[in-house]
């Protein structure tokens, strides 16, 4: 062997030598220096469920309310339902029971406090509380979605619209559709998949919902950097609305009136005008009866902001930039949405969760006073343009036939002429 091929063989074996070392060594790094860090072991003794949470739970149901968004009474309507997908069988003397696991999920969901902190709080490893947190949110959106969240059938969708006529005033409406992003951090090897035109990385949330604020369809998930345009057309309800797949309702006459027309969702200026979708008039100076039109829109059209407002105030962990990686993401913003529908539904009036003056409403003068919810700051972001300003005759026409109806004798409202000259058209 000559002396380059002799030098050339030991540089190859002080490589793999050193790179057996580099091995031993990460190895040696990984090693767990205990089972259950000392201070953990304290869960019992110290942690937020033995000293603070059953404390509220007993004695203090308003302060239990900020810390879950839920009464103690529907905390554990909610449990009784997840238990049996919650129990982990215990492989140690540190055993995590469902309500405990619950309940991490609902205070990091409810205030968006950091998962270390719920580490800290709760004396487990920050790992832990990922793992529960996201295993939380699977079993909240498995669970409850097919009761609280399912796909609207016919029936569903008529029982909407009779809301939006009786309460807004709208009929033939089956839901207000709109969408927002909601920040995540970079996910891992995505470039600028997930980079939104505000600059930030995020997932959106197309969503439609009914008068009173719950949703009724929603798409989770879609890269923040796609084209507006494509994140409703490729939305699962989106999609199934543009192609004649979901099962609305026939075509049906308005109240009072000879005029057919088929049942729609309202939209703003960034939705295309659709045979199955009503977006206002564009332009500033309009004629009196496009005003009225786009008033009247607007009136509905607060239904989705408002209950995207309600959602983001209740559920804080919205509001801010979530840590976690993105199939997490996913599921925490799927257990929200999820959970205010729970919530609305089983409180049926008794307005903890939505107290009198929380969202917007109209006096019977037609006078629009903002909820609560937007004093707070901090919403969620809204997406850009999804269409454009060309649409079919027939489309066009469908439209114009409802702004003909707003301001015939069967379906104008006595305030609305006062309204749109008195400069208060909803924005």
């Amino acid at each position: 062997m000559n002396r380059r091929k002799l030098i050339t063989c030991m540089g190859f074996s002080l490589l793999l030598l050193s790179t057996a070392a580099a091995v031993v060594t990460m190895k040696e790094k990984r090693r767990r220096r205990w089972g259950i860090r000392p201070l953990n072991r304290e869960r019992k003794r110290l942690g937020h469920f033995a000293t603070l949470v059953i404390y509220m739970q007993n004695n203090d149901e308003e302060q239990f309310f900020k810390y879950t968004r839920l009464t103690p009474r529907y905390f554990h309507i909610l449990l009784n339902i997840v238990k049996p997908f919650l129990t982990k069988q215990p492989r140690n003397k540190i055993f995590i029971n469902p309500e405990e696991r619950l309940m991490m999920t609902l205070h990091f969901l409810s205030q968006g406090t950091s998962m270390q902190d719920i580490a800290w709080n709760y004396y487990v490893g920050k790992t832990t509380v990922h793992c529960i947190i996201k295993e939380t949110c699977q079993v909240l959106w498995e669970r409850l979605q097919p009761i609280y969240l399912s796909t609207p059938s016919k029936n569903d969708f008529e029982r909407t619209a009779a809301g939006f006529s009786r309460l807004w005033n709208m009929p033939n409406c089956i839901g207000a559709v709109n969408g927002k992003h909601v920040v995540i951090q970079s996910p891992k090897h995505s470039g600028s998949q997930f980079f939104s035109y505000k600059k930030t990385f995020s997932i959106v949330l197309m969503a439609s919902c009914d008068a009173q604020y719950k949703f009724n369809m929603v798409d989770i998930g879609a890269a923040g950097s796609n084209h507006d345009g494509m994140v409703f057309r490729e939305s699962g309800f989106g999609s199934a609305l543009l192609e004649q797949r979901l099962q609305l309702p026939n075509p049906k006459v308005l109240p009072g009136s000879s005029i057919l027309l088929p049942h729609f969702l309202v939209a703003d200026q960034a939705f295309p005008l659709h045979q199955n979708i009503m977006r206002p008039y564009p332009g500033e100076h309009l004629v009196e009866k496009k005003r009225i039109f786009n008033y009247r829109l607007s009136r509905a059209r607060r239904c989705i902001e408002n209950a995207f407002g309600i959602v983001a105030q209740r559920w804080r962990v919205l509001r801010k930039t979530i840590i976690a990686d993105l199939s997490t993401c996913e599921e925490i913003v799927k257990a929200t949405v999820v959970l205010h529908n729970f919530i609305l539904t089983e409180e049926n009036g008794k307005k903890v969760y939505l107290p009198n003056g929380y969202a917007d409403y109209i006096d019977g003068e037609g006078t629009l006073h903002e909820g609560r919810w937007r004093g707070t700051g901090q919403h969620l972001t809204g997406i850009g343009r999804i269409g454009t300003n060309n649409f079919s005759h027939r489309v066009g026409a469908n439209r114009d036939l409802l702004a003909d109806y707003f301001v015939s004798d069967a379906g104008s409202v006595p305030w609305q002429i006062q309204q749109i000259y008195a400069g208060s058209l909803p924005h």
